[in-house]
């Protein structure tokens, strides 16, 4: 399924007496069942499945991405650095300026 036909929601589990904290969740096509996905946090967790499900996008902080950083790049340079598939208000820089400054001059920005 595509990433921009994912149906998300936040939720909260019923325990009997102690409901647990909003989550992010994926929600199945039937829209009856659910998986809560990432922490406790729904903004950062959704903003984080955004940069990391956007190809043009750099790979998120982190160290379980570090090996792939370069050939990422190197990737998305040979593209020309296409603008985000999915809108976000957060800044995604590259691993090192120089970087970021060849995204800039090659693909705008």
């Amino acid at each position: 399924m595509p990433f921009e036909d994912c149906l998300v929601a936040w939720s909260v589990k019923n325990s009997g007496a102690s409901p647990t904290a909003p989550r992010l969740s994926l929600m199945h096509p039937n829209g009856f069942t659910s998986t809560d996905v990432m922490g406790a946090d729904i903004l950062e967790d959704w903003c984080f499945m955004n940069w990391y499900m956007d190809k043009n996008r750099p790979l998120p902080p982190g160290t379980a991405f570090d090996e792939y950083r370069l050939q990422d790049f190197e990737r998305r340079k040979a593209e020309g650095f296409p603008k985000p598939l999915f809108p976000g208000t957060f800044h995604t820089p590259e691993r090192t300026p120089a970087q970021h400054r060849q995204r800039k001059e090659i693909g705008g920005w």
